[in-house]
């Protein structure tokens, strides 16, 4: 087993067999990934709350705790589709770029770093 692997395994995050749709029963227009070179960039992801997108604002209709399950999902999902665009996880050898949102509501300040929000 590759050490990416065994180190997810470790963390008891299991990545899914294939690249999962953006939503169930919603096939996106667009690429999951595209390989330039050396370089793999890879299409955004959206919150989902049992399969099924996660609609509203950080601090008002979705909660903290709500918004921290649905990133973890997304970087699941993002490393999934990372692996079969890469191969294998240690293949990876750096991340040059990486953007994300959160539709906070406008008194909402917690997404940073002290937060916690990482997977």
């Amino acid at each position: 087993m590759a050490a990416m692997d065994e180190r997810l395994k470790s963390l008891g995050i299991v990545l899914p067999d294939v690249m999962p749709p953006v939503v169930d029963g919603y096939v996106p227009a667009f690429a999951p990934f595209a390989r330039s070179g050396d370089q793999i960039h890879l299409s955004g992801r959206l919150g989902k709350e049992d399969g099924k997108p996660l609609c509203g604002k950080v601090g008002e209709e979705i909660s903290l705790e709500q918004g921290k399950l649905a990133a973890r999902g997304v970087a699941i999902e993002l490393l999934a589709v990372l692996k079969a665009a890469a191969g294998d996880l240690d293949n990876v050898r750096r991340v040059v770029k990486l953007l994300v949102m959160v539709n906070g509501a406008p008194h909402f300040t917690e997404p940073s770093p002290r937060c916690g929000w990482g997977i």
